[in-house]
């Protein structure tokens, strides 16, 4: 952790010193939702937005609130959401609510932003569980208007689809959650049809969200926002190597893509096929 790092989160820890002003924002639910609000922290002329997506009915301002994201979107000039959207869950189930991002809640979310920041802006998503329901169909859903992306352990994914534009992004799991072998098939089939993702999978961890995770999804992030060319590397998931382009077009599913050489070290650091 760099000084400067150190230095922000020991502000952070000081008795009544708030680091950004959270503000709530109260929707009307659309049909199959019970609750549609969002948390944000706004910024002056932001290039995008980061939108953190909590568990099952879960409040995203818990996240908003975490000084790790506070830090990245402001070291990135990005508005930061947390969402707080509520269904049933026998909806949720059968295909309806919050969870399907093409029957509403999607919208609200991209009306929610241009409301908060005055005007249309490209996301981040980051999802855990319920979460990644969220997100992993909000990308199918509305690619153009997704930077990146991670979907971290939902229990169950709608097929991929063919698309001009697929935002680069990340599909993970812990190996004891028993929910690893529908989102390591997601992946897999997001890869047969060319889409440059990233499969982590992480050990010995259950249901449950990953502090070394979430920090590599901002250093994923981070070099995406940098990026000015269509540099990056194709790596074997189960050898954690890098392959060259012929090997990735005969075994796509096998191979992930990266968007820098930089990675590679971490990414091996916390996948463990």
């Amino acid at each position: 952790m760099s000084m400067l790092r150190q230095f922000f989160f020991l502000l952070l820890a000081l008795p009544g010193l708030a680091a950004e002003k959270i503000e709530k924002f109260s929707f009307h639910p659309p049909p199959d939702m019970q609750r549609a609000d969002l948390y944000a922290v706004k910024v002056a002329q932001p290039r995008g937005v980061l939108v953190l997506c909590p568990g099952y009915n879960g409040n995203g301002e818990s996240l908003v609130r975490q000084p790790a994201w506070q830090e990245f979107a402001h070291q990135h000039k990005l508005g930061l959401v947390g969402l707080s959207f509520a269904s049933d869950v026998a909806l949720l189930t059968h295909g309806r609510g919050y969870y399907y991002a093409s029957q509403g809640s999607g919208n609200l979310l991209l009306a929610g932003v241009r409301q908060i920041y005055g005007k249309d802006l490209p996301l981040l998503l980051y999802g855990f569980s319920g979460g990644a329901h969220f997100t992993s169909r909000f990308v199918e859903w509305k690619p153009t208007r997704v930077i990146a992306w991670c979907a971290y352990s939902a229990g169950w994914w709608d097929m991929p689809q063919k698309a001009e534009k697929n935002p680069p992004g990340i599909v993970a799991c812990g190996d004891r959650d028993e929910r690893y072998g529908a989102s390591l098939m997601y992946f897999k089939q997001g890869r047969a049809l060319g889409k440059p993702w990233l499969w982590v999978s992480v050990p010995k961890t259950g249901h449950s969200v990953s502090p070394p995770v979430e920090e590599f999804v901002r250093d994923y992030f981070e070099k995406i926002l940098i990026r000015h060319d269509n540099s990056g590397l194709w790596v074997d998931i189960d050898r954690k190597n890098r392959v060259e382009d012929a090997e990735r077009s005969n075994q796509p599913s096998v191979t992930a893509w990266l968007p820098d050489a930089g990675l590679l070290a971490k990414w091996s650091k916390i996948h463990e096929p």
